[in-house]
């Protein structure tokens, strides 16, 4: 009987080593939960996810911005969601196969606006609403991660960094530990392309040892798992990514930070 206890203790030991934060940024999150976040940018019909008017029309209503970030052929550091450009330009390529010449040619949703640079993004925003930049890195090669941290570097602050990707919060806790950096989640069970084991790991933010994470992000759908629910209690948690006034008004009160879209919260 001893020894399952000390193997159950052990485990609880060892669960809670995978999975536990970093705690010394809590009072620096702080200036970042005054606002909500406009996920992708305040965007609509008119001004299409991810682009330039979408960031403006945030910060012209005061709102804080999530933005996605990937790196093209030639090494330019975007501002898109997907690694493919068929759903926001129709055209069915990989974005890490254009250059940053040929992403110009193609528009967003069929409007005038074009994906634009990290650089133009910082530029527009000027620290006048704080960022979540969300890294995209399909592999463990963490270049997007270098590259962004240059531009990021220069900006100086306002900002904090997450991804899905834990190897691209290991690679801030390694080289940039000075900076908030938060994980991403889900329940990935639904995610037919991760495999299930992984899944599994990042479900229950097994990754976190990688990392050490200052915040989570969690799908808002999702957010009843174990490990979340657990954590939350001891750091910032992220509620992404609410649709209407009603589901907004529903979980108000249970993150610390929401993240928004195709609606105005009031």
């Amino acid at each position: 009987m001893i020894w399952l206890v000390i193997f159950l203790f052990l485990l609880l030991f060892f669960y809670l080593f995978l999975i536990f934060p970093r705690f010394s940024k809590k009072k620096e999150l702080l200036r970042y939960q005054s606002v909500d976040y406009a996920h992708r940018g305040l965007h609509n019909e008119k001004y299409p996810e991810n682009s330039l008017k979408a960031f403006e029309n945030a910060i012209k209503h005061n709102y804080g911005i999530e933005l996605d970030v990937q790196l093209t052929k030639d090494d330019v550091v975007v501002i898109c969601h997907d690694f493919n450009l068929k759903r926001v330009c129709g055209i069915d390529k990989e974005i890490d196969t254009c250059t940053y010449e040929e992403l110009c040619q193609y528009r967003l949703f069929n409007t005038e606006y074009t994906i634009p640079t990290l650089k133009s993004v910082l530029e527009l925003i000027d620290h006048q609403v704080p960022i979540i930049v969300e890294i995209k890195q399909k592999s463990i090669d963490c270049k997007t991660c270098e590259l962004t941290a240059r531009l990021l570097d220069a900006y100086h602050d306002n900002y904090v960094v997450e991804s899905f990707n834990p190897l691209a919060m290991h690679w801030y806790m390694k080289h940039r530990s000075h900076v908030i950096r938060g994980q991403l989640s889900s329940d990935f069970s639904k995610n037919k392309e991760v495999h299930p084991l992984m899944g599994f790991l990042f479900k229950h933010l097994c990754a976190n040892f990688l990392s050490r994470p200052d915040f989570i992000a969690y799908d808002i759908k999702d957010a009843h798992e174990l490990s979340f629910q657990l954590l939350k209690r001891f750091i910032c948690s992220v509620g992404w990514t609410c649709k209407s006034e009603d589901e907004f008004k529903k979980v108000r009160n249970d993150y610390d930070i929401i993240i928004f879209e195709n609606f105005l919260p009031k």
